[in-house]
């Protein structure tokens, strides 16, 4: 092998390597945002407490997203989802018992824990003796232990009291896990003083552990604090996990006082998984100051995905001001993709703004790629009759003749069925072939009931030998013995060969009586 060879495997080995290694990460991320949202839509359901939608949207959760970083939260409001349904008590006992043993450095692991014992006394007392050994065995756990002598406490001395004694606990140990049991006992108490603890907690622990966790139990107790907490934390906090978590917190809490933050974060994080999750919480706060918020993004955001994901979540705004962003990108922005994004997402929308906009994007621009992406976004659009006039004009009028063609094709998707005038008069007026070709297989695609007059009469007047093949092939598809004297004629008489032969297995495909006479009379000339 020379050395010019040996240059060119050395590149390709390269080459394939930084495939192998770039294509997985990159999958990999796109997968942890879908998962991410995925996840958020089903816990959604459980704040809101619809427990059948819940239980459902968890499932499909879990199918498909089994190495999903939020598979354990999954798995244990599955758990929780089917209690509320009313299970039978010890599958579900069950089933926090498998999640406790697949998950065993799961944050809900106590809770799931703390459940078993509640449902363990249930089903002890509904006379399942078994079930006493097992309290006796989880009661040796020093943390369902921690959460068992509260709760003791609370039906003993009373809950300001005992208020005191879990504050005491927490404040004296160290050790950070034992710490975590007392925050998830804290959350238990409708006291100023508890919730006064967790927000101190969240912001002055030095542990980061602790510090989630008390966000977590400050949202579930009053999320007047929470957001209070979370819009100062926010700013300084620097560990990334952390930080995503408030992110999506301060979304879910829909308080409009944390929209600058978030385009702050968007605009100037560098870390592009914090800079994408500040714009999923715009989107989830929905106010109408969202809109003017994701247009300073895509202009000012240092990072092209977070530019782009901003573009995508106009989808989701249910604000006119959104359709006009997207028209005024579309029109406007310097990036040839974000245009593209923009007008597929009018397509999206799909509503009667969204195709009056569209229509507007189509009579400014002329570039050929921007407009075939204009015919797929008017195809999905509800106002079908609006869009059918939209795409004939391009058909007609576009001097490209894929484009042309492409219109054709879409507009079987929009035209009324029974209605080919449309598509008619593109077959008649068009310059290109291909297109005329288009529509002529539209139309059969679109009419009910093709008209054979009508075909013979353009079979007469048509001047091209492949669109004269097409058009004998139709009506040896429309299987009537109206066609057959206008294909008998074609099989003697047309200049092309291959048109005579094609009329010839036109009648056969006919084949009735009056098709096989008419094929015995050509066999006799």
């Amino acid at each position: 092998m020379n050395s010019k060879q040996s240059r060119i495997t050395w590149i390709i080995t390269i080459f394939l390597f930084c495939l192998s290694v770039c294509l997985p990460m990159v999958r990999a991320e796109a997968l942890q945002e879908e998962d991410t949202k995925a996840y958020k839509q089903a816990y959604s359901l459980v704040l809101e407490e619809k427990w059948e939608e819940a239980h459902k949207t968890l499932e499909r959760f879990i199918a498909r997203y089994s190495k999903s970083a939020w598979i354990d939260d999954a798995r244990f409001w599955q758990c929780y989802a089917r209690e509320k349904l009313d299970y039978d008590l010890e599958d579900v006992f069950e089933c926090y018992d498998k999640f406790i043993k697949a998950y065993p450095e799961s944050k809900w692991v106590d809770d799931a824990k703390s459940n078993m014992v509640r449902l363990a006394y249930k089903l002890a007392s509904q006379g399942k003796a078994e079930y006493q050994a097992i309290i006796k065995s989880m009661k040796k756990d020093e943390d369902i232990e921690v959460k068992m002598a509260a709760r003791y406490a609370l039906e003993d001395i009373g809950d300001e009291e005992a208020l005191e004694v879990v504050l005491d606990l927490y404040d004296t140990t160290a050790d950070v896990r034992f710490r975590a049991k007392v925050l998830s006992i804290l959350e238990d108490f409708e006291y100023p003083e508890a919730v006064a603890k967790v927000k101190d907690i969240a912001l002055n622990e030095t542990d980061p552990y602790l510090r989630r966790r008390a966000i977590h139990v400050l949202v579930d107790m009053s999320e007047k604090e929470a957001a209070e907490v979370l819009l100062k934390v926010i700013q300084t906090e620097t560990d990334p996990k952390i930080k995503k978590e408030i992110i999506y917190e301060l979304g879910d809490l829909e308080d409009v006082r944390a929209v600058p933050i978030l385009v702050d974060i968007a605009v100037k994080e560098m870390d592009v998984v914090l800079a994408k999750a500040a714009v999923y919480a715009l989107e989830d706060i929905g106010t109408r100051e969202v809109v003017p918020a994701l247009k300073k993004i895509m202009s000012e955001a240092k990072i092209v995905d977070v530019r782009k994901a901003a573009l995508l979540e106009l989808e989701d705004v249910d604000d006119p001001a959104a359709i006009e962003l997207l028209k005024e990108i579309a029109l406007e922005d310097s990036d040839q993709r974000m245009r593209r994004h923009a007008i597929a997402n009018l397509g999206d929308i799909g509503n009667r703004a969204a195709l009056a906009a569209l229509k507007e994007i189509y009579a400014a621009i002329d570039d050929p790629e921007l407009l075939k992406v204009l015919v797929s976004a008017v195809e999905d659009c509800d106002e079908e009759s609006e869009a059918a006039k939209i795409l004939y004009d391009i058909a007609m009028t576009a001097q490209d003749e894929e484009l042309a063609k492409r219109a054709v094709y879409a507009l079987e998707d929009v035209l009324d069925e029974g209605d080919p005038q449309m598509l008619i008069d593109i077959y008649k007026k068009s310059k290109f072939i291909s297109v005329r070709k288009a529509a002529l297989y539209t139309i059969e695609d679109v009419a009910d009931e093709i008209h054979v007059k009508f075909l013979g009469q353009i079979l007469l007047e048509e001047k091209d030998p492949e669109m004269r093949r097409r058009i004998v092939q139709v009506l040896g598809d429309s299987d009537s013995d109206d066609a057959v004297p206008i294909l008998e004629k074609v099989a003697l008489e047309d200049e092309n060969k291959r048109v005579r032969i094609e009329a010839i297995g036109a009648l056969e495909d006919i084949d009735s009586p009056k098709a096989r006479a008419a094929l015995l009379r050509i066999i006799k000339k």
